[in-house]
Formats: structure tokens, C-alpha cells, sequence
């Protein structure tokens, strides 16, 4: 499956969660945005930096377009109280075409064939 995969799934993986590890392991070509490349580096813990962006670097890292902005908008407006970082990450899948993998199913209806809830995450 090609996928873009969300920031609450990546942290999850790095904290070590095995259902964060099973559902990446469903993907053949993972996809992150530029916005949850961003979470991740701005809250790494210290000393973690290098081997981070390494990790990151095995996925192909997807750039907010005026596409990806529009549709960004369609979804907030269409769903009212998502947030932005949550709004691009998710217009990015949904502009290349890539199943939306997210543990927050908060927004996700039964319409959204696109995207992949493996687990729904504790809230933090």
C-alpha cells in the first residue's frame, strides 16, 4: 500500500509501539508531509536529532502545494475544528493519491475510503 503516514502513528513507532510497527510495516512506499516532518524535529529530545532525520529520511517527504492548501481548506471547512497541521497532512495523502494512515479517527468518516485508522490513539 502506498501511504502517507501521521505524526501521532510516527511517535508512536519511535516510542516504540507494536501497533505502530505493524501498520508501517503495511506499507510499501511511506509518504510523510512536510508539516509532520516538522513536529517531529521541533520536538525531538535532545541528542536525538541526527538519528531522527535519518528515520525520517526513509520517507518521501511531500511539500504543501497550493493543491494540498486548497484541499487543506475543504476539509476544515467541511469538518469543522480539525486542525491545520491535521488538515495538511491529511490533504497531502489525498492530493498524491495515498491511503491516509492516522490514529486519530476524530474526523474520519465512513466516506473516507482513503484513510487507515490501524489503532486509535490515546489522547496525550
Amino acid at each position: 500500500m502506498n501511504a502517507l503516514i501521521d505524526t501521532g502513528l510516527l511517535l508512536d513507532y519511535l516510542r516504540g509501539e507494536k501497533r505502530a510497527a505493524t501498520a508501517m510495516e503495511a506499507c510499501t512506499h511511506r509518504s510523510i508531509s512536510v508539516v509532520t516532518w516538522l513536529e517531529l524535529m521541533a520536538n525531538c529530545p535532545a541528542g536525538l536529532d541526527e538519528p531522527t532525520r535519518g528515520f525520517l529520511r526513509s520517507f518521501e517527504r511531500l511539500s504543501v502545494s497550493e493543491s494540498i492548501a486548497d484541499e487543506a481548506l475543504r476539509l476544515m471547512t467541511a469538518r469543522r475544528g480539525l486542525a491545520l497541521p491535521h488538515a495538511l497532512t491529511w490533504a497531502s495523502a489525498n492530493v498524491n493519491q495515498l491511503v491516509y494512515v492516522t490514529t486519530d479517527a476524530r474526523w474520519v468518516t465512513k466516506a473516507d475510503s482513503n484513510v487507515l485508522v490501524p489503532y486509535r490513539r490515546a489522547a496525550t
